[in-house]
């Protein structure tokens, strides 16, 4: 396990939420606030950056007021209700996806169109809701996805059976499909990714790579790992983002992140 370097100059931690930040029940630690404040106490941007929607993420952190929040897998930042940064997808691949989700009812596949204005899908089922809300706080139910009229900037496939490798190629699209979950299969523009997010937000910050910090687990973190000098992998993460990262963070399940930072707070080149 490695710890950040106590004479760093950070200006900006982003962090994953699912197997990194959130903890093993998947709730975000209660000694988390007190980290954080120490960390905006000394000027740090405190940023959240998941494939979650910036409504659920700036409900489950609105203590902390107008922080910059990568949502959407990086299809979207905003700062406060500031968007600093949007990626929109053209209609046609949106339609497209719609047909492709209907057709593979065997994998028990729900669409979930992510809008600028909020996120909209046609099932309404029970299981499905359960499924989404953790995710999707602001969610419209409408007859035809194919009726919407919002810019999207990501579309998310919830798969039930969790067959995800095979949602994955039913999506004949031009656009960027990446499988962000267990059971989650993301489509959105070519070359939009975290990393990109997280470029233009540290643009607009005037920060560096060198005084970043980024805390992932999973493939679609990859592209953040390149934005950041201190690039933790988690312990529990997926090989890939594990051989890109420069350093190793203990588990989520142990409350990594929170470990790495603390140290960082108290000086400490050890955990």
């Amino acid at each position: 396990m490695h710890t950040i370097d106590p004479a760093a100059r950070l200006k900006l931690v982003a962090v994953d939420m699912d197997g990194t930040f959130l903890d093993g029940a998947g709730m975000i630690p209660d000694e988390a606030w007190q980290v954080i404040a120490d960390l905006q106490e000394r000027g740090v941007h405190f940023v959240p950056a998941s494939g979650r929607q910036y409504a659920t993420l700036s409900e489950q952190f609105a203590r902390l007021g107008a922080i910059p929040i990568i949502a959407e897998n990086g299809t979207v930042v905003m700062r406060g209700q500031t968007e600093v940064y949007a990626n929109i997808i053209d209609p046609q691949p949106v339609a497209a996806v719609v047909d492709a989700v209907r057709g593979e009812r065997e994998l028990d596949a729900g669409l979930v169109l992510c809008g600028r204005r909020t996120a909209y899908v046609e099932r309404g089922d029970a299981a499905f809701a359960r499924a989404i809300a953790p995710y999707y706080r602001a969610v419209e139910v409408v007859q035809d996805l194919n009726l919407v009229q919002d810019d999207i900037i990501k579309m998310a496939v919830n798969v039930g059976t969790g067959k995800v490798a095979q949602m994955a190629a039913a999506l004949d699209v031009p656009l960027q499909v990446v499988v962000s979950g267990s059971h989650w299969v993301d489509a959105m523009n070519q070359g939009v990714h975290k990393g990109l997010a997280l470029g233009r937000l540290q643009e607009s910050l005037q920060i560096s790579a060198e005084q970043t910090a980024v805390f992932g687990d999973y493939p679609n973190d990859l592209e953040m790992m390149g934005r950041a000098r201190y690039s933790f992998a988690m312990a529990n993460a997926h090989p890939q983002v594990a051989q890109a990262a420069n350093f190793t963070a203990p588990a989520n399940t142990e409350h990594g992140v929170l470990q790495v930072l603390r140290a960082y707070l108290e000086g400490r080149s050890s955990l």
